[in-house]
C-alpha cells in the first residue's frame, strides 16, 4: 500500500495534474475539496498538499488546529500570493508556483521522501510514524518518545519482526522472559496492556490478541 498524500484543493486544473503526476508512483492520494478545514487522521499521513491558487482554503490557523504532529506540507500558490509566505501568515515546508507545477512536483516529492528516509535508524522497525530503535533501545511515535521498560521493548520487538505470527502466552514467556521465569503466564497479559496504554492510537490497535491461541 502507497503512502498517503492529502491534497487540499478547488482548482480542478491543478487537481488534474497532480492526479497525474502522482499516479505514476505508489501513492494514495485523497482529494478534499471542501471549505472547511481539513480533517483526517494525521498519523497515517505521509504529506499534506494545500493548494491556495483560489481564494477559499483552509488557512495556517484551520491547518495549525488540525495537525498536531509535523507532516511535511508543500504550498501551490500563484506569484500574485507569495506575500502569504513573505508575511508568514502560513507555515510550510516547500512551495511551488502554479506555473511550475508540472516541472516542479516530483522532485519536491523525491526531496520529502529523502529527508524522511534521513530521519529513520538504519537498524529499525519502522510502520508509517512508528519507529523502534533497535540500536538505541527506543520507541518513537509521530517524532514523541514512549518510554517503555526492557522486557516492554523487548516484547513489542518481537511481535512487529513477526507480524503475521501469533505467539501463545508460554512462547512468549519463553523468548522474553526466558524458562527460568516464575511469574506466570498472565505477565504476559499485564505487558501487552501496558505497551498498548503507552502507544497512541492507531498503532495501539496492531497487537491483536486471538482467543484461546495467543
Amino acid at each position: 500500500m502507497g503512502k498517503k498524500i492529502i491534497l487540499h484543493s478547488k482548482n480542478k486544473k491543478n487537481i488534474d495534474k497532480i492526479t497525474s503526476i502522482l499516479g505514476k508512483e505508489d501513492y494514495q492520494l485523497h482529494i478534499e475539496k471542501t471549505s472547511k478545514p481539513l480533517s483526517f487522521s494525521s498519523d497515517a499521513v505521509f504529506l499534506l498538499i494545500i493548494d491556495i491558487s483560489n481564494q477559499d482554503y483552509p488557512g495556517d490557523a484551520g491547518i495549525k488546529a488540525l495537525i498536531k504532529d509535523n507532516i511535511t506540507r508543500i504550498i501551490i500558490l500563484d506569484s500574485t500570493q507569495l506575500k502569504f509566505l513573505t508575511e508568514g501568515k502560513i507555515k510550510f515546508d516547500d512551495f511551488i508556483l502554479c506555473s511550475q507545477l508540472e516541472k516542479e512536483l516530483e522532485a519536491r516529492m523525491e526531496m520529502v521522501t529523502s529527508k524522511k528516509k534521513d530521519l529513520i535508524p538504519k537498524n529499525s522497525i519502522v510502520i508509517n510514524n512508528l519507529i523502534l530503535d533497535l540500536d538505541r533501545y527506543e520507541l518513537t511515535v509521530n517524532q514523541k518518545p514512549i518510554e517503555l521498560t526492557f522486557k516492554e521493548f523487548e516484547l513489542l520487538k518481537l511481535l512487529l519482526q513477526h507480524q503475521d505470527k501469533v505467539f501463545s502466552r508460554n512462547k512468549l514467556l519463553s523468548a522474553v522472559w526466558d524458562y527460568d521465569f516464575y511469574g506466570g503466564s498472565r505477565t504476559v497479559d499485564v505487558h501487552i496492556r501496558r505497551i498498548r496504554s503507552k502507544i497512541p492510537p492507531p498503532y495501539n490497535l496492531m497487537i491483536k490478541t486471538i482467543r484461546n491461541v495467543g
